[in-house]
């Protein structure tokens, strides 16, 4: 799996830097997986890492509300993940972005940012925006990753953000990060969003419908 260097919060909070999609790779079981790191406004990473003390310093601007994976939520995000999922296999891209609610309790989602074969950088959520979840394509199938499954730096990210978080594989499974508990669960499995023509199921091995924190870091291990 792709793995993180230990998880730091406050790193990403560093001079207002936004949390960030990025690419951890390791030499035995890659995978795709959201790690929050600092960046500055080019989308690169900041240079700075400490935390910042300043009296009255705010590190996420935006409210934040829990999120549902039912009703008007879930067929919103299915509609979403399912266009940003074709457009991940075309440009062989991962796609992220965050989804909330406008003032008036509409759903609506940033614009949404791509990145390259492994690595999505978040985009700056608007002010009006209450955020509910995280939401990132693994782009298209390759047999050096192993994108059917969500990754503890998912909910490390997600749960420094206080947000949930939707993933999409090339497989078509939708998965659920709930930051709370810190377990994942699939809504829905293999072709239940559009399917990389590539993918081979034989090779994903058995996957479950769902995993704690714990399990998924014995699966990367």
């Amino acid at each position: 799996m792709k793995h993180s260097v230990p998880f730091l919060f406050f790193a990403a909070l560093a001079a207002c830097a936004q949390p960030s999609i990025a690419p951890v790779r390791s030499s035995d079981t890659p995978s795709r997986s959201a790690d929050v790191q600092p960046v500055d406004g080019s989308g690169k990473p900041a240079q700075a890492a400490q935390p910042n003390t300043d009296p009255g310093y705010d590190p996420w601007p935006n409210p934040v509300a829990e999120s549902a994976p039912v009703g008007d939520e879930l067929a919103f995000v299915t509609n979403v993940l399912s266009q940003l999922n074709r457009q991940s296999f075309v440009q062989n891209t991962e796609i992220c972005g965050y989804l909330g609610r406008d003032p008036q309790g509409n759903l609506f989602t940033t614009e949404n940012a791509t990145g390259g074969e492994a690595e999505c950088y978040l985009p700056t959520p608007p002010a009006n925006m209450t955020l509910l979840a995280s939401y990132h394509t693994h782009g298209t199938y390759s047999p050096e990753y192993d994108s059917e499954f969500p990754t503890t730096t998912d909910m490390d990210s997600d749960r420094a953000a206080n947000i949930d978080g939707y993933i999409a594989t090339p497989g078509g499974r939708l998965w659920y990060v709930d930051s709370d508990t810190m377990t994942v669960r699939e809504l829905c499995g293999t072709g239940c969003l559009p399917q990389d023509p590539d993918y081979r199921p034989d090779e994903a091995g058995r996957i479950n419908t769902s995993y704690t924190y714990a399990q998924l870091r014995q699966h990367e291990s």
